[in-house]
């Protein structure tokens, strides 16, 4: 038996006023006066008995009618059919539909989700009048979007048939969390949640500890299996993730890309082509083995045409899940740097030759003689290289202000006494100058390979060796900040920086005194690259994930703007204002629903920053649960697991409705016992009324 007004139960203590009663009535003593004693020779022994057992029915039918009274308020049903009670309960139902990226899949049946959505309107069809029904996704629902009941039928199946399979996982706990609050304002004592989805293992995944029930409502769940877990399903692999090799990027110069394809089904995949695009259009492809059930890598390149922020995504050709075959990165590609170089001699003509050779987007690169000279130009620039020579306390101050706004210096050493102030300001500390043996000379004996000056240079052991190593006569290092090259007498190449700059610290200088460093093949590429990593944006972009809230980090040197335009991946703009905090300012993205990267420009369209919206790669794995697996996991998630029952589309799916919603409701019987009792009672006590006056009579 259930009851769906337990509450009403509490009134059962209200039972117990008629037994109290009673025990406070044979505490009380009455003084009857009378003048004679022959009053009780007639009272008899029998009619002392009779009024003690009126009383006690008296007692007995008061108490029955608050109870029957109470359990009528309380509604009781059973599951079973009694003559003249049997009733199909009004129920409020909320149906859960799955539509993640698994059930794109097709099997014998057709395309999952579509057997999921007849399901759910064939749910819709054995509704009855009164009844109220509310439809959710179980992935890639918009929280902002107001949920509620209706019944309106007709409204129901078309929101059935607006649902559309999300690139998101299907999140099960997360979602019976909301109809927690929707059943709370449900019309009906009678509730019902029908989850209809293919069972994966990903839809029942938690948070780390999270134990509690989602739904604490009282209701029945329903649990509407959708295919058979992997059979008849075709071959699906996956774009498991994808990140950068390149670290370093420039106009014309490849980008290479690492992706990962994860082959989920049990069946090995030959010649799978990859493709990398940018913006939309395909620049590479290549074709790779997958085992059944493996992850292979595969490195793919292609050269951007033209600066500013790109969209990059590695895909798949169809199969099974097309939702999963996209992965997507974010990168700013800067325009070549407006470069001078600050010095004289010989050491300033190989600077400036090397920063205008062909593929570098310069034809030609500003000269001065001293920093001061270049201090009206300097806003203009955005790198400039000091060959060496004296430095004054004018050119440290003019140079650090340069860094401080954003710009980029690269420094080459000098006997120059106020060069440690300015390495200072930019955390490096400069040592005395040292010389090495004359039959002796120093060389490179480390590159940090993983710095984005470097990396992607040395492919090999092999090829390292045939790097031109410099002969170093003379060494000026600098400690702290970040070695990039190591030399045997010290730091070769470091890097310092200070506000939204960053200094390149060489520890030779260009004349032939410290050795012929200007004159190698990795002095050239050194510089050039080093101007491009100098104007490469410090935050390229962020992560986030589908449908997550995003609070992007706004770089420091935009902190001031007003306002941005935020492009998503259909190029539709609108603009945010940032959110000020103390110590950093967030631009708060709402949740996406769709993947792809999410352009931000300033209002003057200057790129600021990309984010790449991912879905989750568990959808991709196709691991279901078996019908009992997913009836415990299910149970965990509620305060009432009797209630929850596995069933499937189709014939068994009615019945289980019909014997969960048509039983008895006992609140009609109860309602006439308590009438019954109240007629008895009535009775018992206008007789004993009427005994006790005729006894009362001479």
């Amino acid at each position: 038996m259930n009851f769906l007004n337990p509450f009403a139960l509490i009134g059962l203590i209200a039972a117990g006023i008629p037994v109290l009663l009673h025990l406070l009535n044979l505490r009380r003593l009455r003084t009857v006066e009378f003048s004679t004693l022959r009053f009780l020779q007639e009272l008899q022994q029998t009619r002392v008995r009779r009024l003690k057992l009126q009383q006690i029915l008296l007692l007995i039918l008061r108490t029955l009618l608050i109870a029957f009274a109470i359990f009528a308020f309380a509604r009781p049903t059973i599951p079973t059919s009694l003559p003249l009670l049997s009733s199909a309960s009004r129920a409020s139902i909320v149906i859960l539909v799955d539509n993640s990226a698994s059930m794109e899949a097709a099997d014998a049946q057709g395309r999952r989700f579509r057997q999921a959505q007849d399901a759910a309107q064939r749910l819709v069809g054995m509704l009855r009048d009164g009844d109220e029904v509310c439809v959710l996704p179980l992935a890639g629902r918009d929280a902002m979007r107001d949920i509620g009941f209706t019944r309106t039928f007709a409204e129901a199946s078309a929101e059935i048939e607006r649902l559309h399979a999300s690139e998101g996982r299907a999140d099960i706990p997360s979602t019976l969390r909301t109809v927690n609050a929707l059943l709370d304002d449900a019309a009906h004592a009678h509730r019902e949640v029908f989850v209809i989805s293919d069972a994966q293992t990903s839809t029942l995944l938690r948070e780390t500890g999270d134990t509690s029930a989602a739904l604490t409502v009282p209701a029945s769940i329903f649990l509407v299996r959708i295919g058979s877990g992997l059979q008849g399903l075709e071959q699906n692999l996956s774009v498991d993730s994808a990140a950068f090799v390149t670290r370093l990027y420039q106009v014309e110069k490849p980008i290479e890309v690492e992706a990962f394809v994860r082959n989920g089904s049990d069946r090995d995949a030959t010649g799978v082509l990859v493709s990398l695009a940018f913006d939309g259009t395909r620049v590479a492809q290549r074709a790779i083995d997958v085992p059944a059930g493996s992850t292979r890598s595969i490195v793919l390149a292609a050269p951007p045409q033209r600066s500013g922020m790109i969209a990059l995504s590695i895909e798949l050709e169809d199969d099974a899940i097309d939702l999963d075959n996209s992965r997507y990165l974010g990168v700013t590609i800067p325009q070549p740097a407006r470069c001078a170089v600050v010095g004289s001699g010989l050491g300033a003509e190989l600077a400036a030759t090397a920063l205008s050779l062909p593929g570098t987007g310069r034809d030609q690169v500003r000269r001065f003689p001293t920093m001061t000279s270049a201090g009206p130009a300097l806003s203009s620039l955005d790198v400039v290289v000091v060959t060496g020579g004296e430095w004054t306390t004018s050119d440290v101050t003019l140079t650090n202000q340069f860094i401080e706004r954003g710009g980029g210096v690269v420094a080459f050493a000098s006997e120059s006494s106020t060069l440690p102030s300015l390495l200072s300001a930019n955390g490096l500390t400069l040592a005395e100058p040292r010389s090495a043996p004359a039959d002796k000379p120093w060389s490179i004996r480390s590159v940090d390979e993983q710095h984005p000056l470097f990396t992607g240079v040395f492919k090999t052991t092999r090829d390292r060796k045939v790097v031109e190593t410099p002969r170093i006569k003379r060494l000026r290092p600098a400690d702290g900040g970040i070695v990039i090259a190591e030399s045997d007498a010290g730091a070769f190449l470091s890097e310092g920086g200070m506000g939204n700059g960053r200094l390149i610290y060489v520890g030779v200088g260009l004349d032939g005194s410290w050795g012929p460093f200007g004159g190698t093949g990795l002095f050239a590429a050194t510089l050039v690259r080093a101007a491009a990593y100098l104007t490469m944006p410090r935050d390229q972009g962020m992560d986030a994930m589908l449908g997550a809230s995003i609070a992007a980090p706004v770089p420091p040197r935009f902190a001031s703007e007003p306002a941005f335009l935020v492009a998503d991946r259909s190029s539709a703009s609108s603009t945010l204002a940032p959110a000020r905090l103390p110590s950093t300012t967030l631009l708060n993205l709402p949740p996406q629903q769709q993947a792809g990267v999410i352009k931000i420009f300033t209002r003057d369209s200057v790129p600021v920053m990309t984010v790449a919206v991912n879905a989750p790669n568990e959808e991709s794995l196709l691991s279901f649960h078996g019908d009992d697996d997913w009836s415990d996991g299910v149970k965990r998630l509620t305060a009432a697991p009797e209630r929850v029952v596995v069933t499937e589309p189709g014939r068994r799916l009615s019945e289980s409705i019909q014997t969960a919603r048509v039983g008895s409701e006992l609140w009609p019987l109860f309602i006439v016992l308590a009438v019954m009792c109240a007629v008895a009672e009535s009775l018992v006590s206008r007789f004993m009324a009427q005994e006790s006056t005729s006894a009362a009579s001479p």
